[in-house]
C-alpha cells in the first residue's frame, strides 16, 4: 500500500497498515512502555518477546523509515554512532575500508578507536574524484564509506559512479545520509547496500531527542545487522521511537523551509566581501554540482 502514497503522506502514516493493529483505534502509535511481553501460552508468542530485541512502537518507527529509504528492513539505534558500530560488525579482522575523507569526526573517532583495535584498517580519500578512489582500493578493501554531502565541507560523491566500482571489486557501499534524509537523497535507490543515519538531526526535528538508523539493502545483511543489534543491545526505546515518529511527521514541510532559508543565507555569504569560501550544494558553483544533480 505504501508506493500509493507520497512521501509526504507516507511521514505521517508510513505505509498505512498499522492503525487498525493500534489499542482502541488510536490514530497516532501509543508507546509500549513495557520491557517484556506476556506470552499466550507456553511456547507461544505475540511476535513480541523483549524490547531489547523488538517493540510495536519502534518496530512502527522502523517500518515508516523503510517506506522513506525505499530499505528493506531499517533498524532503529539508541544514537548514531549506534547504527555505524553494528556495521562495523560486518567486517573481520584485516578487512579495508576505503572512506570518505572528509567524514564526521566522530565516525573517524569510531573507525580509529575501535574499529582499528578490532583490527579493521581505514583509509579516506575525496570520493568526489572517482579515479582516487579506484587508485586506492585494496585486495582487502571490503567496502565503500560515503558521506555525501559529507560533514562538514559539503563534498558531492555520485553514487552511480561508486555502484560501477563497488561492482567491478565486490564492494558494499555504505552511506552516511543524515545531512539530507530520505526527503532529497535515497541512496538504497542510487546504488548504496547500506544507509546509516543520526535521527537526532533532521529525522527527530525538535531536538529532544537521540536516535539512529541502519537502512539495509537484502535479507541476508538484515538478518546479520539484526543479529549483532540484539546481541549488544543498542535499541531505540519505546518513548524515543515515539519522538521520533512524531518528528517524521513534519518532515518534508521542515526540509523545505529549512533549505529555502539555507540558500538565502548561502547567497548572502557569497556577495559578502569578507567571506572568502561559502559551501552550499545549491550554489551553481559549488564542486562537483553536475554529480549532484
Amino acid at each position: 500500500m505504501a508506493e500509493q502514497y507520497q512521501f509526504e503522506t507516507r511521514c505521517i502514516h508510513g505505509d498505512g497498515g498499522f492503525v487498525k493493529e493500534h489499542p482502541y483505534g488510536a490514530v497516532s502509535v501509543p508507546i509500549f512502555q513495557t520491557a517484556t511481553f506476556a506470552h499466550p501460552g507456553i511456547g507461544k508468542s505475540t511476535g513480541y518477546d523483549y524490547s531489547r530485541e523488538s517493540n510495536p512502537t519502534r518496530y512502527e518507527l522502523e517500518s515508516v523509515m523503510s517506506s522513506l529509504e525505499g530499505a528493506d528492513d531499517s533498524i532503529a539505534c539508541a544514537t548514531g554512532m549506534a547504527a555505524i558500530g553494528i556495521c562495523l560488525e560486518l567486517f573481520g579482522e584485516g578487512s579495508h575500508i576505503l572512506c570518505t575523507e572528509d567524514l564526521y569526526g566522530g565516525t573517524v573517532r569510531m573507525f580509529e578507536s575501535i574499529g582499528e583495535k578490532r583490527g579493521l584498517k581505514f583509509s579516506y580519500v575525496d570520493t568526489s574524484d572517482i579515479d582516487l578512489v579506484r587508485k586506492n582500493i585494496r585486495k582487502e578493501t571490503k567496502a565503500l564509506y560515503i558521506e555525501t554531502p559529507s560533514n562538514p565541507t559539503m563534498r558531492i560523491t555520485d553514487f552511480a559512479e561508486m555502484r560501477k566500482l563497488a561492482d567491478e571489486f565486490g564492494l558494499l557501499i555504505l552511506a552516511d545520509n543524515t545531512f539530507l534524509s530520505p526527503y532529497f537523497q535515497k541512496p538504497l535507490q542510487l546504488g548504496a547496500d547500506i544507509v546509516v543515519h543520526s535521527g537526532t538531526k533532521f529525522l527527530g526535528g525538535h531536538n529532544d531527542v537521540l536516535a539512529g538508523f541502519v537502512c539495509v539493502k537484502g535479507k541476508k545483511l538484515s538478518e546479520k545487522l539484526r543479529y549483532t543489534y540484539k546481541t549488544v543491545g543498542c535499541s531505540l526505546s519505546p518513548f524515543d521511537s515515539f519522538l521520533v515518529l512524531r518528528g517524521i511527521k513534519t518532515l518534508s514541510v521542515r526540509l523545505e523551509r529549512q533549505q529555502e532559508n539555507a540558500k538565502k543565507i548561502a547567497l548572502w555569504l557569497k556577495n559578502r566581501p569578507d567571506v572568502t569560501e561559502v559551501y552550499y550544494p545549491g550554489l551553481e558553483d559549488h564542486p562537483p554540482c553536475q554529480s549532484a544533480e
